[in-house]
């Protein structure tokens, strides 16, 4: 409700100051519902689907308030949005951990065994010491994993079956986002 708030007030200032309000909306996937998807695909220029990879990562990572796992509740709901997205923009954001740190298994398993094209993984951001916190130890694994991730994304390319991974977006004249540049956000 206070999304639909936000997003309704907003658009009742456009027409007055000249402007185009673009909403971006991250999302878990638990309060997804037919409705919430399709107000979504609305109103939402863009939108930031959260998942941390294959089933037994996000499940470890993610449990649902009974103590199971959220993968099999969210994933279907995620496909369904995608689809209904027409082309709009989405794009899937994992984290990976001390615990995955072949998160190259995780983005592959999205756009193969999921279907998604529009990816992101980040790194955990945690205290020193907590289990999932990525150590030094985990360093030259994880640099292998974004090699890895460059000639696998070069194979898609020539494949013609490209997959974008967001961190890899760079371009040095107009940066990796025209739309924070202009704005002065991010």
């Amino acid at each position: 409700d206070t999304v639909k708030k936000t997003v309704e007030y907003a658009r009742s200032l456009e027409k007055e100051h000249d402007k185009v309000f673009r909403f971006t909306i991250t999302t878990n996937g638990m309060l997804l519902s037919d409705e919430n998807i399709d107000y979504i695909n609305r109103e939402m220029s863009n939108v930031v689907l959260s998942l941390d990879g294959r089933r037994e990562v996000n499940d470890h990572m993610r449990p649902t308030v009974n103590g199971k796992g959220s993968y099999d509740v969210i994933v279907p709901k995620f496909q369904q949005l995608v689809k209904a997205r027409g082309g709009k923009g989405y794009y899937m954001r994992g984290t990976f951990t001390h615990y995955n740190t072949d998160f190259t298994n995780d983005l592959f398993h999205m756009a193969d065994d999921l279907g998604f094209d529009e990816l992101s993984m980040e790194p955990v951001v945690s205290k020193a010491g907590s289990p999932e916190a990525l150590t030094e130890a985990d360093l030259p694994i994880l640099f292998d994993q974004y090699e890895l991730l460059a000639k696998d994304m070069l194979r898609r390319e020539k494949a013609g079956h490209p997959i974008t991974f967001y961190h890899y977006m760079i371009d040095l004249a107009h940066g990796p986002c025209i739309y924070k540049r202009i704005s002065g956000c991010g």
